[in-house]
């Protein structure tokens, strides 16, 4: 193996983590989307597009992208209490139960596997027993910053990686709740492509004391979601 091909040799491994396949039970939670839809009048592609620009991608560069790039640090640095210090934090900025505990249902679902993947991986096993003694929350943020630099990840690629996963889930979401074409989902899911590398720019000049995204309409939404009288989603 040359030099170039060390220098991607995470390429497979990323792909198997970040596949629609990979069992995390992502597909079973709109995150929002569909109370928040409801509550709108969602019904075509350019509406997904709107929700890109105007909350899933601010939110990416302002909360989850900074918090990713926070955890990451810490693992590195193994100071396991900053890494469980920003699983709180994490914990407290998804106020919404059902956002939560989706957060936290998909992150169980992956370390799950992480550990059946790399059994080695004395990471894994220090934030997995954190986790099973209840000192960890579970988030599925802090359990992918654990994943990429388990696998050695360029931070950037990290970083494009976790906001894709996210656009992804909702546009998966939108196809059922907005009735949309896959065609549709796929060219609002581009646009919202286009603008990632602009939100993970953004995102790389947030510091701990700024990071934060505060919607509290999103949030009432969501937590009216376990009250819907019908859903196609958990949460």
């Amino acid at each position: 193996m040359n030099k170039s091909d060390q220098s991607a040799a995470w390429v497979p491994a990323l792909l198997q983590v970040s596949d629609p396949l990979f069992p995390t039970g992502a597909y079973a939670h709109s995150m929002g989307l569909e109370q928040w839809a409801a509550t709108c009048g969602y019904t075509s592609g350019d509406d997904l597009v709107k929700f890109f620009q105007r909350h899933a991608g601010p939110a990416l560069a302002r909360l989850e992208l900074p918090y990713l790039r926070f955890v990451r640090d810490a693992i590195v640095a193994e100071d396991w209490s900053a890494v469980l210090e920003l699983d709180t934090e994490i914990d407290a900025w998804k106020w919404a139960s059902e956002i939560r505990e989706a957060s936290i249902s998909q992150g169980r679902g992956r370390l799950r596997l992480l550990k059946k993947l790399w059994k080695s991986s004395p990471e894994i096993e220090t934030y997995a027993g954190a986790f099973a003694s209840g000192k960890a929350r579970g988030h599925h943020l802090v359990v992918a910053a654990l994943q990429f630099e388990l696998l050695k990840v360029p931070d950037e690629a990290g970083l494009m990686t976790y906001g894709y996963q996210s656009l992804a889930n909702y546009v998966s979401a939108s196809i059922k709740l907005l009735r949309i074409s896959p065609e549709s989902a796929q060219l609002a899911l581009a646009d919202g492509l286009e603008r990632l590398d602009g939100w993970v720019a953004a995102s790389k000049s947030v510091q701990r004391e700024s990071a934060g995204w505060f919607a509290p309409a999103f949030d009432i939404s969501s937590a009216r979601h376990a009250t819907a009288f019908s859903r196609l989603f958990i949460s």
